[in-house]
């Protein structure tokens, strides 16, 4: 089993690092002409590298909840896809299935989290001085960055696996992305500015870039995290004791 997680990675992180790049590019080259525009030009160096880098596309909310979420879900979903009956009767007890998959979606989450904080560092590092990005906090603000989208996406791979035993394991990717989408576009529509949405605790980097937030608010995100985490963790494991295992698992 453990062999055939690490043939999925194998295939998943290459095909995830190719995509960010290539995204993260694309961000860059629309900002060509910006960086060689009158307006730029009576930025500081620093002004330009805030608005580029800190509040550049590419790991911006719209990035974040609407194409990344739309990736993780799909590749857990390949990850999960081997919970036949034989597999999982030989576990120990049903807890340690639930265990497993709350193993994967924290992995995958990180792993997952650390691809976009690092293609977006590295992308920083090409196009801008590096005592500049120093100067900016720019690589302690993707760290607590890289905290955040772990807890973001990690919260929706427990979603996904929550609805999984709820519902259905092939009908759970769709709920999951569902619910991050509403969350998204009843921001963007009614301007819900005074509800916390659980999508803007995981981007934090413009944010601090910009003085939107200080450090201690930190603390606020990682509690409401956790709490939600405790939540849906707890949740699965009392379903899944409940769930007729044989229901949606093909024999």
């Amino acid at each position: 089993m453990i062999r055939c997680k690490l043939k999925k990675y194998a295939i998943i992180l290459p095909l995830c690092a190719v995509f960010f790049t290539l995204l993260c590019t694309y961000t860059y080259l629309r900002f060509y002409n910006y960086f060689n525009s009158d307006y730029a030009e009576k930025l500081s160096p620093k002004g330009v590298f805030c608005r580029v880098a800190g509040n550049g596309d590419f790991n911006a909310s719209g990035n974040v909840a609407c194409i990344f979420i739309v990736v993780f879900v799909l590749f857990l979903f390949y990850i999960f896809t081997d919970d036949n009956v034989s597999y999982i009767v030989r576990l120990k007890s049903r807890a340690s299935f639930v265990t497993r998959r709350i193993a994967d979606c924290a992995v995958f989450a990180f792993l997952f989290s650390f691809l976009i904080e690092a293609v977006s560092v590295v992308a920083a590092l090409i196009c801008f001085d590096i005592n500049l990005i120093l100067e900016s906090n720019f690589l302690q603000y993707s760290a607590l960055e890289l905290l955040t989208l772990f807890l973001f996406y990690f919260r929706a791979g427990l979603v996904m696996l929550s609805f999984g035993i709820i519902i259905s394991p092939k009908v759970a990717p769709i709920i999951t992305i569902a619910l991050i989408f509403t969350e998204f576009f009843a921001d963007v529509a009614f301007m819900i500015s005074r509800v916390w949405l659980p999508f803007r605790d995981a981007i934090v980097l413009s944010r601090l870039m910009n003085g939107e937030m200080v450090l201690s608010d930190m603390w606020g995100i990682i509690l409401r995290a956790l709490l939600m985490m405790f939540m849906l963790i707890f949740s699965s494991y009392f379903l899944y004791q409940k769930k007729d295992v044989l229901s949606n698992v093909k024999k």
